[in-house]
This record gives C-alpha cells, structure tokens and sequence, in this order.
C-alpha cells in the first residue's frame, strides 16, 4: 500500500539504449511503490522507447521525453538541444509541482532543470562536487569499478543507496495482454520458435546475416519456427537473411522488423530461446523470462540474470555457426528437459 501523503515523485533515466532501461525496471517499480498513487512520471531519451516499452506498467503515470544530444547514429539534433527549449521544459516540470526528484545520472544537468523547476528533493549518483551542488538528498555512490558494463551495477547500487531496495533484482517486464494476443496470431503456424536479436546500435556488435542465416538454416532443419526479431531499421537485414535460408526451409523463417517494442516483447515472451547481438531484445527477452544467449565479441558479457547466458569471442566474426549451434540445441534441449 502507498503511504499516507506518499511524495508525487519524476525519475530521471539517461541512458539511450531501450536494454539500459529495461535494467531500470524493478528500480523504478520500488520506487513508484512509495510515491504518490504508486505511480511515478519517468523523464527519459527517445530512443529508450520507454512509451511503448512500459506500456504494461502500472506504476507509470507518464513519459517525457527529454530530447538532448540524441546518438550520434540519429544524426539529428535533439528538440532539447537549445536552451530556450530546456527551459520550456524546465516550465512543464514546474507545473507538475514535484515533491522529489530521482536521478539515475551523474551529470549535472538534470540536477540543474530539476532546481529551476522547483522540486525540494533532488537525489542523484553525486559522482562529482559539481553535481552535488545540485543535489540535496544523499547519501551519493561511486562509480562502478568492476568488470563488466556498469549500468546495471549502478543503478542498483543508488536504489539501495537511497532505501529502496536492499540489493539487486532482476528485470521482468510487463506485457499488455492486447499485445500478446496480437504475437499469438502473427506466430501462428511457426512451430517452437526460437527468436533472434538481429538489430545492433554499432555495426561492431553485429553478427552478420550472413551468420544469422546459416545458424535459421539449422534451426529450421531441426523443426523450429524461426523469428527475426528488430526494428524497421533491420527490415534489410531481416530480408537478406530470410533470403540466405534454403527455399525449401524459408517457409519456417519470418522476420518482425516493426516498431511496435510491446509487440516484439509479447513474441518473445512466446518464443522458446532469444538467441543474438547485444542489444535491446536480448535484454526484453531475459525479462520476459525467456532463456537468452548473447553473442558477446565487441562488449562485455551480461551477467546479471541467470536467464542470460553469453557466448563470447574476439570479436563478433571469431564467433562460429556452429558453435552458438550447438550451444542453442544444448539451452533449447535443457529447457524441454525442465519443462518435461
């Protein structure tokens, strides 16, 4: 239950990436669980998708988008780029009237708009006596220093810095019921499929369709459906490798290269293993509780959900077919032995 007189609370996400958020989501559940309603007003980056993503969330009262300095991969300009739009913002948050504010950055910026905007408590990383100007609610934390990406470590280290939780917990995603119906029909047909995350936010972290082809190739021999799943930017990849699959096998491969975030979430929630890049759908897919492996030659291996494995190489072309073959038969064969 919400506590009496509970605080109408704004969270502040940074990160770009649509998988950085999905990292986020027991955090801010614990923390909408001791805000005004349950619910908190989430300010993150267009390309997060946070909309569309947690759109089965209920402790999402809203999104604002804070389009500043976007990817250098959009090669756009941010509608927040200029000052005079920050400070059209900085009138929107004002109008809100938060009580607190919390931070899941270390820049200085967010602490800045959130004092203009008036919100009395104003917590945050503190990395940096520059920042902590801005801030008011300790106690702050330190970087990561550990192997491995520092998202995630981080992130759990200020929920449980600021009382929220006591230590980590796993991403688990909510799926909107309209959009698992709709993954149902769009599957209809495919036998046991397998999912692959085929999208890739540097070309470095890509495995090649070349690659993705051979390794359907064998999936689809082996009886499974075969789903590619990406953005509509992966709509190319996505045909070139439904077209290096044999003819007599293609009729078992299909690609979802759409927009829609909940409807690649519900087909993953319905996919037997998510196997591919580094990237968003890897992530979604360990939080729809479906066994992941990642193929981790240009990034450091995910380690912190047991529901995703890595493969990894020097490089992503050091990476072989047949190994991550044998290495979904293996996950696929271990998964039907518990199921059993």
């Amino acid at each position: 239950m919400t506590p009496p007189n509970a605080p109408h609370t704004l969270v502040v996400h940074h990160r770009s990436g649509i998988g950085d958020l999905v990292w986020h989501l027991p955090y801010l559940r614990a923390i909408a669980a001791t805000s005004r309603d349950g619910r908190i007003v989430l300010m993150a980056r267009p390309s997060s998708r946070a909309a569309d993503l947690l759109a089965g969330e209920t402790c999402i009262a809203e999104v604002i988008e804070f389009d500043h300095r976007p990817r250098a991969s959009e090669r756009r300009r941010g509608r927040h780029d200029s000052l005079a739009a920050q400070w059209a913002l900085v009138g929107e948050l004002r109008r809100q009237r938060f009580d607190r504010v919390l931070i899941f950055a270390s820049r200085p910026r967010y602490g800045v708009l959130a004092w203009l905007a008036g919100i009395p408590r104003r917590a945050g990383f503190g990395f940096s006596a520059t920042e902590r100007l801005w801030l008011n609610e300790p106690p702050y934390i330190r970087p990561h220093s550990g192997a491995g990406n520092w998202v995630y470590p981080e992130a759990t280290a200020f929920a449980v810095a600021q009382g929220f939780v006591d230590g980590p917990r796993l991403p688990r995603l909510a799926v909107r019921p309209d959009a698992l119906q709709a993954a149902s029909r769009w599957l209809a047909g495919l036998p046991a499929p397998v999912a692959m995350s085929i999208g890739s936010s540097e070309p470095r972290k890509h495995w090649g369709d070349a690659r993705y082809a051979a390794l359907a190739a064998a999936l689809a021999a082996d009886g499974h459906g075969v789903v590619l799943v990406g953005g509509p930017a992966e709509a190319d990849s996505g045909a070139r490798i439904v077209d290096g699959v044999p003819a007599a096998l293609r009729a078992r491969v299909r690609a979802l290269t759409q927009p829609s975030v909940q409807l690649s979430a519900a087909v993953l929630r319905q996919a037997r293993l998510c196997v591919g890049n580094d990237t968003g759908v890897l992530n979604i897919a360990a939080a729809v509780e479906t066994p992941a492996l990642g193929l981790f030659g240009a990034t450091p291996p995910l380690r912190h959900d047991p529901l995703l494995q890595a493969l990894e190489g020097q490089g992503m072309e050091a990476i072989e077919v047949h190994a991550v073959t044998a290495r979904v038969r293996s996950m696929l064969d271990t998964a039907q032995a518990a199921a059993s």
